[in-house]
């Protein structure tokens, strides 16, 4: 299953999937995202959490244009609680090499490191070995 948000030009600006293989719930973003549109992936990714016995989820930021550093503080007030409720425990932030906006990944993990884990992998593969051994 595979659920798609779009911006006013119809274009998707994120994906969210159960990956039914490795139980995890995976987002991708595309593209320049505003503050209000990481707000919509962000309960997209609740509403999962709160619907399926997943707990980790993958965050693809390689196609990510922008900053979420404004949004972070509203997921932290808004989001996590309820995300945490739901039994969230793993969160893998995907980047590539040349992600320019590492500040605002860095201050997501540090805002959730109380209450579950979370990394920056900038290798698919990393990530993916990473999910599959945190518990």
């Amino acid at each position: 299953m595979k659920k798609e948000l779009r911006n006013n030009q119809d274009e998707v600006f994120f994906t969210l999937e159960l990956d039914t293989t490795n139980r995890w719930l995976r987002g991708s973003w595309y593209g320049p995202v505003t503050i209000e549109q990481v707000k919509k992936g962000a309960l997209m990714y609740v509403e999962h959490l709160q619907r399926t016995p997943y707990s980790k989820i993958l965050n693809d930021l390689r196609y990510f244009k922008g900053s979420f550093l404004d949004a972070n503080e509203w997921i932290e007030r808004v989001c996590l609680p309820p995300a945490v409720q739901a039994g969230l425990t793993c969160f893998v932030h995907l980047v590539s090499e040349d992600f320019e906006d590492k500040l605002s990944v860095e201050d997501f993990c540090r805002r959730s490191k109380d209450n579950f884990r979370a990394v920056i992998c900038d290798a698919e593969e990393e990530a993916v070995e990473w999910l599959r051994g945190c518990r």
